[in-house]
């Protein structure tokens, strides 16, 4: 089955991908971490080669993978990124031509590797494609941000802040933090680092610090309501 939608260099996409069945694999930690691992590794041209590596090497580390994918280009910017129960979502940036494909196309196909042999199963981990949709304008930049990124509030707290009644946000805070599969961390401290993410630049400089994009985050409103509903694919 083809595409619907075509990917264009230095374009802003929308990703979302679940598994068959809503399956909620990565609930599991080891699931998540080898997933949150693909993101960072599947990056590059020389993606291939670094996983091929990690599978013939057991004592193989990630500096060891380091260096093979450095030695490659980066396919895609992923700007912000939240690994949820049963699906994920991402912010890309089309780096190189067919990027985001290729990107996806290894992760997807290497945590389904490992979970199928972890099971002893086959056959597919998600849904036959990835859904995608164009991010043409900056205001749904910055609110697809702030909606991948509150995203786990779904089962950490309750729905409620999808009708923008967050209450208590130094325990919602508290919480996202916590949360180990998601970009947040980065955006609200200047000193953590996490090597998945690149030009987020376009976001941050929007800010006059990282204070402000969390009061971004905690004022939540009904003003953002028309532009969060068109963002949510599913």
């Amino acid at each position: 089955m083809l595409r619907k939608e075509s990917f264009v260099p230095n374009e802003y996409y929308h990703i979302y991908n679940r598994t068959i069945f809503n399956l909620p694999e990565f609930k599991n930690t080891e699931n998540a971490r080898r997933l949150n691992q693909a993101f960072f590794i599947a990056n590059s041209t020389k993606a291939s080669e670094a996983f091929l590596f990690l599978r013939n090497n057991k004592n193989a580390t990630m500096e060891d993978v380091l260096k093979i994918i450095n030695r490659g280009k980066k396919l895609v910017d992923i700007l912000c990124y939240v690994i949820m129960p049963d699906h994920y979502h991402l912010l890309l940036k089309e780096r190189a031509e067919n990027g985001i494909t290729s990107f996806i196309h290894r992760c997807n196909i290497s945590i389904a590797k490992y979970i199928n042999i972890k099971n002893d199963r086959s056959g597919p981990l998600f849904e036959s494609l990835f859904k995608s949709k164009h991010i043409s304008i900056n205001e749904y930049l910055l609110h697809l941000s702030l909606y991948i990124h509150l995203n786990p509030l779904d089962f950490l707290e309750n729905k409620n802040w999808r009708n923008h009644k967050l209450k208590n946000w130094n325990l919602v805070r508290k919480k996202l933090l916590d949360y180990p599969w998601s970009s947040l961390r980065y955006f609200l401290n200047e000193n953590y680092q996490d090597e998945i993410i690149s030009g987020t630049e376009i976001i941050l400089s929007q800010f006059k610090n990282r204070k402000e994009y969390e009061i971004f985050l905690q004022s939540w409103s009904e003003e953002s309501k028309d532009i969060i509903n068109d963002i949510v694919l599913d």
